[in-house]
Parts: structure tokens; C-alpha cells; sequence
């Protein structure tokens, strides 16, 4: 059998077995995400003319970007009765080993099912790619497809990694979709069928913001009806909220015991480091062991302690060396960084903060150091610590894009001081516990703050007591 012949039956086997994976998942909630994709195949089948018809997904392995692009695929055929014959579904993971680009793979899929090309082709046609980094040219071939044609719907999943190869022609052609671990309300929604919808989320990011008294009211009503709900659950709320920082991170933790769950993540962090970063970026043959040496090393670190001169010694390669595979590690989302609060023109050498992006990477690689004690309530606190900041760039990377995040250098300062509008600071305080509001009060005075937020479960609603606004940590979970 030719070569072509034999990509293109490996095609036809893997658009037949689709049926099979849709069912396999189930009834599956569908995340916020997946209405916004829905959102942008509505205008491109409406004929909109600002429909986004390229759209990449990254995300972190395990995050569930495969089940959003099934249940797409669901839709399209199911709600919007597209014929099957229009939806090329590709997982570019399963053809890595065919030398061949995509834009040859959808060129030929127009030829043999069509009978067109990209520039005559007259219908709307779906390119669901899963996985799209184990395809070297990806980027190239799908600005190439979106320049020849606007009758085809691109849509691409891929490694966090792929952020490292997207140029501007493709940012400026494309919709940027990220797909993050779980907050507290995708586990009660995916595991619970509780859904609370996006609008509580919305106002809580516009208190934290903004911190006016229209959205503190707003979110005091959200969390009234959101308790209504969540008496449904019969489960004390503050457990159920430490097990999910532990364990549920990932979609694929929800049915799985805390053993198990840790290895999978794992295994899906060790992948990234020998897979995805390996796909864009070389480094010596002794980098994956240095890689999760530093995942190791942080860990087991308050955030704030990191050296990278220490770990440059004890890896025995240079501090650069150890940038930049902090920068790679960040790229990959991981980890992000959190950078000192710089006043004025003064100039600060303090090492950044790292955090992971979901506390259940921390807890699974605290779990394979045997320091597993995360009943323990410093882990719970530094767990709940890194809830807040992967949850404060969430809404950086997805709704602010312009607010900083920063940590103060003095000595009991707050957790976190955001800059918002006209460089305006807030003060973020995090704690399990009898959490006290000092350091806060201290944090307003000095920075002249209009309002400060502390996080914790000290109150089990929201209020507010002078400038300070009080969130508890399980109603934080809903952002």
C-alpha cells in the first residue's frame, strides 16, 4: 500500500472510531471553555463577519482540552447537524510518525471527500486538531489554510509548550483560548453536577478588581444562591474544598484515589518534560533530570525561597542555564512567577516567587518526595496560598490583562499586592486559620490603598469591615 493510501485509510479508521470516544465520555459537563468555543463556531456557521475562525487551545496535559474537542465534535453533528464528512477530526500525537504537514493532510482531505481545493471550496468545513505540537508546522500550515480560505473552521488543542513556536503571524490570525486546571467550581460541576454558571466568577473578579460596592453586593446575592445549591451536596463544604486543593486539579482525578491520582500527574508532568519541551526546545541530553530537579526542589520550597545560584551549584550548571529552564518550565505552565513589588525607580535583587499552576502539582510531587503530609495545616496553607495566585493569574492571562501581580519584599508583608486600574494596588492576604488582618492594615496605610482582601476561611460569607473585604476560601474557588 502507498504511503498516502495508508495515511488516509489511518484517517478514514480514526474518523470512524470518534462515535466510540464521545461515548466513552459520557454525559461530561461542559466546562466554561466550551461554550466559548461554541460561541465562535455560532458566528463562523452564521456567517458572521468577525467570526473567529482560528482558534488554539493550550493547556497543560490532563486539563481536558481532548474531551472539549469531542464533545465540539458532539455538537457540530448532534446540535448542529453537520455531516460528518465536513469535520476532519486529527490527532497529531497518533500521526507524528507520517512525514507529513497538516495543511497536505486538509489539501488532500478537500481532493478525495470534496473534490475541491482551499481556494474553490464552497462549504463549511471543520478542522478539529487534538494535539497539534507533535506537528512541527502546525503554525505555518494553519496560517496558510486561514489565508487561502474562510470556509474552514480551524480549531487546535496542543501542549502549553506550543506557546514557545507561535509567532506573531499566527497570534494575529488566531483566537487564544487557554484551558487551566480545575477551580473549585469546575470540580463541583464535573463531579457534582452542580453548576453555579460564570456569572458568580465575573463578579468576584470584578470585587477583587475593582473593589466597588456594586459588585460587593452583587457577589454577596451570587454566593446567597450558590449556598442554596451547595446544600444539595450534603458535605461540609470546608472539606470537600481541602480535598479538591489536594487531589482534583485534573478532570481525570475526580473518580480516582489519592494514590493513583498522584501518579498520574505525575506521569503527565514527567511527559511534558520528556515529550513537549523536548519537541521545541534542545537542551543537553541531561536536562530531564535537571528539569524535575527543580519541579523537586520547588516543591519542597516556600514559595520566596528559591536560589538560583543553590540550585545552579547543586545541578552543577551555570545560573543562566537555570533561567532559562525556569523560563521553559513557565512556558509549559507548569509554573509561573510572581515578581517583588518595585517602588518608584528603586531597584530590588530578590528572587521571584514560583508557584504551580494547580496545588494539586505541588501536593502529587510533594507525594512522590514522601513528604506527604498534607493534612498538616502549613500544607494546607501553602496549598491554599498557591489556590489564590494560580487563580489571580487565571484572571490575568484571561480577563485583566493588564493587572500585575507582584509580592511585597518587606519583612510580614501581605501574600500578594495587585496592581489594577491607573496603577492602583491591593493588598491579598491568604490563610487557613485564625487569619488576622494586621499585615493588611499595615500593607492599605503604606501603599494608600483604597481596600485590602483577605482570603480565609475565617467567615463563611462575604463582608466587608472597613476597607477590608472578606472572601472565604470556598467562595474564592468559584473565580
Amino acid at each position: 500500500m502507498a504511503f498516502e493510501e495508508e495515511l488516509y485509510k489511518y484517517i478514514d479508521d480514526q474518523q470512524e472510531e470518534i462515535p466510540f470516544f464521545i461515548n466513552k465520555i459520557g454525559n461530561f459537563n461542559h466546562r466554561s471553555e466550551y461554550y466559548t468555543i461554541k460561541g465562535y463556531l455560532d458566528e463562523f456557521i452564521n456567517n458572521e463577519n468577525d467570526a473567529n475562525s482560528f482558534v488554539v487551545m493550550p493547556g497543560l496535559r490532563g486539563v481536558g482540552k481532548s474531551t472539549i474537542l469531542l464533545q465540539i465534535h458532539d455538537y457540530l453533528t448532534n446540535k448542529k447537524n453537520i455531516n460528518e464528512k465536513n469535520i476532519l477530526f486529527l490527532s497529531m500525537e497518533r500521526l507524528r510518525y507520517y512525514d507529513t504537514d497538516l495543511q497536505k493532510i486538509v489539501e488532500n482531505f478537500l481532493e478525495f471527500n470534496h473534490k475541491t481545493n482551499l481556494i474553490h471550496l464552497d462549504k463549511k468545513i471543520f478542522v478539529l486538531v487534538d494535539e497539534c505540537h507533535y506537528n512541527k508546522n502546525w503554525g505555518l500550515s494553519g496560517k496558510i489554510i486561514y489565508d487561502y480560505t474562510k470556509n474552514i473552521f480551524l480549531l487546535f488543542t496542543g501542549s502549553s509548550a506550543l506557546e514557545l513556536e507561535m509567532n506573531g503571524d499566527i497570534v494575529r490570525r488566531s483566537s487564544k483560548e487557554y484551558i487551566f486546571p480545575n477551580s473549585f467550581h469546575d470540580y463541583l460541576l464535573l463531579k457534582y453536577n452542580i453548576n453555579t454558571g460564570t456569572n458568580f466568577s465575573n463578579i468576584l473578579e470584578n470585587l477583587i478588581y475593582f473593589g466597588e460596592e456594586k459588585y460587593l453586593n452583587q457577589a454577596i446575592n451570587f454566593e446567597k444562591k450558590t449556598s442554596k445549591k451547595l446544600r444539595t451536596l450534603n458535605k461540609n463544604l470546608n472539606i470537600e474544598f481541602n480535598e479538591f486543593l489536594k487531589i482534583h486539579g485534573f478532570p481525570f482525578s475526580l473518580h480516582s484515589k489519592e494514590k493513583r491520582t498522584y501518579r498520574n500527574i505525575f506521569d503527565n508532568i514527567k511527559k511534558v518534560i520528556d515529550d513537549d519541551i523536548p519537541s521545541i526546545k534542545t537542551f543537553k541530553n541531561s536536562s530531564n533530570i535537571n528539569f524535575m530537579k527543580i519541579l523537586l526542589y520547588l516543591a519542597s520550597q516556600r514559595p520566596g525561597t528559591f536560589s538560583t545560584q543553590k540550585i545552579a551549584n547543586y545541578l552543577s550548571i551555570s545560573s543562566s542555564t537555570v533561567h532559562e529552564m525556569l523560563s521553559v518550565l513557565e512556558k509549559s505552565q507548569i509554573i509561573f512567577n510572581i515578581k517583588p513589588l518595585v517602588e518608584g525607580t528603586k531597584t530590588i535583587k530578590s528572587s521571584w516567587k514560583y508557584y504551580f499552576l494547580s496545588p494539586s502539582l505541588k501536593a502529587a510531587i510533594s507525594y512522590e518526595l514522601g513528604r506527604h503530609d498534607l493534612n498538616n495545616r502549613k500544607c494546607l496553607g501553602a496549598l491554599a496560598e498557591n489556590y489564590v495566585a494560580s487563580s489571580l493569574y487565571k484572571i490575568k492571562q484571561k480577563s485583566f490583562r493588564m493587572m500585575g501581580i507582584f509580592f511585597p519584599t518587606e519583612k510580614k508583608g501581605t501574600d500578594f499586592v495587585i496592581k489594577t486600574k491607573l496603577d492602583d494596588l491591593v493588598p491579598i492576604e491568604v490563610g487557613i486559620g485564625k487569619k488576622t488582618k494586621s499585615q493588611l492594615k499595615i500593607a492599605i496605610n503604606k501603599y494608600e490603598c483604597e481596600y485590602g482582601i483577605l482570603i480565609s476561611n475565617r467567615f463563611n460569607s462575604i463582608q466587608k469591615h472597613d476597607n477590608i473585604i472578606h472572601i472565604p476560601l470556598t467562595t474564592f474557588g468559584f473565580l
